[in-house]
């Protein structure tokens, strides 16, 4: 940490805590102390000297780690969970000290493409819509779609209480029924591409991310990762690169 002080929730992204939107939850929460006081307000300055807990244990910035994860189907994109395993149980225990969490969400039953990192401003600036960082899937449905519902798909269809557009989706023609397809999506929902199958009359056989940015994931086998800089990061999502 420089000389200078920092935003609580800018300190907090740092430390490997989380990315800005959870780091504030902690805060308004009052589950952070600084020189022992709890404070509530995300914006309060952090100076070197200061000591700042959370949940009551000592928090102090850690190296920061970027990495790009081929997660396996049937682990939770979480850092920990009581039941099932994570993609944090999956990393070698010398990686527990960095304190990773995946950025966004990719559900249970689904594979592909992830990133992990403790730099919780970094999480922030790729996830936030205004960034415009879409996400290709390739998705197998269970039935074939006939053109008159893609057509619908693309244009759009209502599920639940949300209005569901996918940038993109156009048919892979990858089996006889050809039931593939690729999907762009822009900032998206919780298991979005699920939701928009069923109001299709279908349902999800398999989702693997391909791609974040333009960040492809064809060479890194199940359960792999590697571990890069943050401006080599940054270079492959936007201009492009194969792992």
């Amino acid at each position: 940490m420089s000389d200078e002080s920092v935003r609580l929730n800018r300190y907090l992204a740092m430390c490997g805590a989380g990315a800005r939107r959870k780091v504030e939850e902690y805060i308004t929460a009052g589950r952070v102390k600084i020189n022992g006081v709890t404070v509530n307000e995300p914006g309060r300055q952090v100076s070197p000297n200061d000591r700042v807990e959370l949940d009551g244990a000592a928090v102090a910035p850690v190296e920061q780690r970027y990495l790009i994860f081929h997660k396996p189907k049937g682990v939770l994109c979480a850092v920990e969970d009581s039941r099932e395993r994570t993609v944090i149980d999956i990393l070698p225990p010398e990686m527990d000290r960095f304190r990773l969490f995946p950025v966004g969400r990719l559900d249970r039953d689904s594979e592909g493409l992830i990133i992990l990192t403790n730099d919780g401003i970094f999480s922030q600036e790729l996830i936030h819509p205004r960034n415009g960082f879409t996400k290709t899937y390739e998705v197998e449905l269970r039935k074939p779609l006939d053109e008159e519902r893609l057509i619908r798909w693309s244009r759009g269809v209502q599920a639940e209480e949300h209005f569901l557009k996918p940038i993109s989706v156009r048919r892979l023609a990858r089996a006889p029924l050809q039931c593939w397809f690729e999907v762009v999506l822009g900032e998206g929902i919780k298991r979005e591409i699920r939701l928009m199958a069923r109001a299709l009359d279908n349902d999800v056989r398999r989702l693997f991310r391909r791609k974040i940015g333009k960040l492809v994931l064809k060479e890194l086998a199940v359960g792999e990762f590697i571990s890069v800089e943050r401006e080599v990061l940054w270079d492959y999502i936007k201009n492009g690169k194969t792992v």
